[in-house]
């Protein structure tokens, strides 16, 4: 972040922080001999091997495996460039850190900075990546408490909802351990009238999301998992 970077400050995010929200056993940590040799950053290394990625049930874009794959991998038989005009180096210093359906997010090994990709969009907004470092990637996965994963509930295997009950602070509340009658059918809620609004809920995560890093719901690779979050696709 340059002298002239009128962007906020990046918070930056810690091991203890993370195995609070995710737990000990969900972060992926890298042994400084098996990271890439494309990851020559000192940040990125550093965060790589001592803090670590979350890979948890509520861990929004987790990383994919084999982790740590370079984009160049990934991509075969084609070439990066292919899928993503305008990268770095057409990709070729760049790692996956995370996925979400299509949508990918690679490292840039030199610098630091996270790219937010979605096939045939421009892997920019307003010349800037995504993100400005693994920290601000991580921390934007931070923004999806109870509320945001509420929306999702529907899309969840049993699981994955029970879960996100057992530790995420406040989803048993919005979505219950269902009940059923004596038939076997699942007894609706009394009263629904409590339920959060799903337009409001898209409003204050799509605010949270561009307070840590302005325009990041702008970048396509958002744009997709933000419509799949309210519509279910």
């Amino acid at each position: 972040m340059t002298s002239d970077d009128s962007r906020p400050r990046i918070a930056p995010v810690s091991r203890a922080e993370l195995e609070q929200i995710y737990g000990p056993d969900h972060l992926l940590r890298v042994p400084v001999a098996d990271l890439p040799d494309a990851i020559t950053n000192p940040a990125a290394r550093a965060f790589l091997t001592g803090i670590g990625l979350p890979r948890a049930v509520n861990a929004i874009v987790p990383p994919v495996d084999p982790p740590l794959i370079s984009l160049s991998e990934a991509c075969e038989p084609d070439e990066a460039a292919a899928f993503w005009a305008g990268l770095p180096d057409d990709g070729a210093g760049m790692v996956v850190v995370g996925a979400w359906g299509p949508s990918v997010f690679a490292l840039d090994g030199a610098n630091g900075e996270v790219y937010a990709l979605l096939t045939g969009q421009s892997p920019t907004v307003n010349g800037r990546p995504a993100y400005r470092n693994l920290h601000s990637f991580v921390r934007a996965q931070l923004a999806f408490g109870a509320k945001e994963l509420y929306l999702l509930a529907d899309l969840m295997d049993p699981d994955s909802l029970n879960w996100c009950r057992e530790h995420v602070p406040g989803f048993v509340e919005l979505v219950p351990v269902p009940e059923y009658d004596e038939d076997g059918f699942e007894i609706d809620p009394e009263d629904e009238s409590e339920a959060p609004d799903p337009d409001e809920i898209l409003a204050g995560l799509i605010a949270k999301l561009d307070r840590i890093e302005p325009d990041l719901s702008h970048h396509a690779a958002w744009q997709f998992i933000l419509q799949h979050y309210r519509h279910g696709y």
